[in-house]
């Protein structure tokens, strides 16, 4: 499925790090771009994840995950929390999700996202590059730091099986790793350094685009909530409506708007069932040292990024109904559990704290193509926690779809019907 044509004019629902890719990619093409979000550039989920670019990551749909799920279900301070409800949607979610949490669908998963992984960053390069972007990027990869010695072997088995796909790791001893990183503590058994991975400050990244595009020409607008599509004779979409009546017309419109793409679907009769997963972050500044680079706390799942002279926490995934208040209890978690880990934190102060959705599908592979219910609308998204990872090749294979051109990556298991 494809334009009937490349288009001239694109509408862009949604400004997050997936949507302003595809802006960028669409307008070195000579495409007049518009981009709209509910919310100012730069509050998006995408500015509030971890910062890490951690390529060749696994996707959520493990195999095991779905069991240990019903055990923490039960435990509002468990890594992922699912609150019971009797709520078909979600119950269909998870049964769909454990019927994916199986070794052959992660190595079918595991293909194709390792593909992606070496192309994403070096977009990010280009871009940062070619827009002269200041993000405190850099390509030193992640540390998967493990606190049990008895978890050594099975984060080292991780590792290795990305070896397959081109990917490298190097195993630290506690006593390396605290040699490189003196805010280990002594009680740390060791860590998996994964080389190929990068990390930068996602808000700085985001905004930087976001300067970009505008310059390149895109018309950029928040606060601007999308109610309606405009649909021609043929069934054909061809543009947005605005709360207050205002229609933005287009050739094509790019449906990128994160865990709220689900409802603005439904307008369009299209199902996209997408659970939102909230994280949260602390950001903490006056520590006595950072780590040298990102880390992820392996019984935990905290990440911790060193963010020019601040640390961002960050982690847990909570599925609730959207717009509930936050919990405190999870937020609290997060510095709880980096102290088993880390120095310094009780001493630290706190300088931001936020909350936001990640758009979660239930076989974890993110959304990225056209359906037949809504001819001119390309649904892109779905990523999870991987949404700033991979949402710079993510946004090119969305232009070379709209362009009707083999994507850079297999976008097979990204159909947008097959949920």
């Amino acid at each position: 499925m494809s334009l009937p044509q490349p288009p001239r004019r694109v509408v862009i629902v949604g400004a997050g790090i997936v949507g302003l890719s595809t802006a960028w990619h669409l307008l070195k093409r000579g495409v007049r771009v518009t981009l709209l979000d509910r919310e100012p550039i730069g509050q998006s989920a995408s500015c509030g994840n971890a910062g890490l670019l951690s390529i060749g990551h696994y996707p959520l749909t493990r195999p095991g995950v779905s069991w240990r799920g019903l055990k923490w279900m039960f435990d509002a301070t468990s890594p992922l929390y699912i609150r019971p409800r009797p709520d078909w949607s979600l119950l269909s979610w998870m049964w769909n999700f454990h019927w994916h949490c199986n070794q052959r669908h992660l190595d079918r998963c595991m293909a194709v996202l390792c593909d992606m992984g070496f192309k994403t960053l070096s977009i990010y390069e280009e871009m940062i590059r070619e827009e002269s972007i200041d993000c405190d990027y850099a390509r030193d990869g992640w540390l998967d730091v493990v606190l049990n010695p008895e978890n050594m072997e099975a984060a080292e088995h991780e590792a290795k099986d990305l070896v397959r796909y081109g990917y490298s790791y190097r195993r630290l001893t506690g006593d390396e790793l605290r040699k490189r990183d003196p805010i280990i503590r002594d009680e740390v058994a060791g860590a998996i350094h994964y080389t190929d991975s990068a990390h930068a400050h996602p808000a700085d990244f985001l905004v930087g685009l976001a300067r970009a595009v505008a310059t390149r020409g895109a018309t950029l607008r928040d606060g601007a909530e999308v109610v309606g599509f405009e649909r021609s004779i043929s069934g054909s979409v061809g543009g947005v409506r605005l709360r207050g009546g205002e229609i933005v017309e287009a050739d094509a419109v790019v449906l990128a708007a994160g865990v709220w793409s689900d409802g603005l679907g439904k307008l369009l009769g299209v199902r996209i069932p997408l659970m939102g997963a909230r994280g949260y972050h602390i950001q903490l500044r006056d520590l006595p040292a950072l780590p040298s680079t990102g880390l992820v706390l392996h019984e935990t799942f905290i990440a911790a990024t060193p963010m020019r002279n601040e640390l961002r926490l960050a982690g847990t995934l909570e599925i609730d109904r959207l717009d509930q208040p936050w919990r405190r209890e999870r937020l609290a978690m997060l510095p709880k559990g980096a102290e088993r880990y880390l120095k310094g934190l009780e001493q630290a102060k706190t300088t931001a704290e936020w909350a936001g959705y990640r758009p979660c599908t239930s076989d974890g592979m993110p959304i990225l193509g056209f359906t037949k219910a809504a001819p001119g609308v390309l649904i892109a998204g779905g990523h999870a926690m991987l949404g700033m990872t991979l949402g710079p090749v993510t946004g090119k294979a969305a232009a070379e779809l709209l362009f009707g051109e083999k994507p850079c990556f297999d976008t097979t298991m990204f159909a947008a019907d097959r949920l």
